[in-house]
């Protein structure tokens, strides 16, 4: 991120919700989108951007937080999946 955001133009998202809901899914799309990422992961197969941890690889959930950002419209919008 190359660029300095007011406060202004800062939005928090928190994704939650139950286990196996599509949270992790739903945040990669939007970092897809935003071309934070360039391809889409999948928990399935073990290359979600938001779970790094193996042990959340092997159980295909997530245990951490996990923290992420888009920038669309001149907005940075910051991304946290919540397990």
């Amino acid at each position: 991120m190359a660029a300095d955001y007011s406060p202004d133009k800062i939005r928090n998202v928190v994704l939650l919700g139950h286990s196996h809901d599509g949270k992790t899914t739903l945040a990669e799309a939007m970092l897809f989108a935003s071309g934070g990422i360039q391809r889409m992961g999948s928990t399935d197969q073990n290359t979600a951007a938001m779970d790094t941890e193996p042990e959340e690889q092997r159980r295909k959930i997530s245990i951490n937080l996990g923290v992420g950002f888009a920038e669309h419209n001149g907005f940075k919008i910051n991304i946290l999946d919540a397990p």
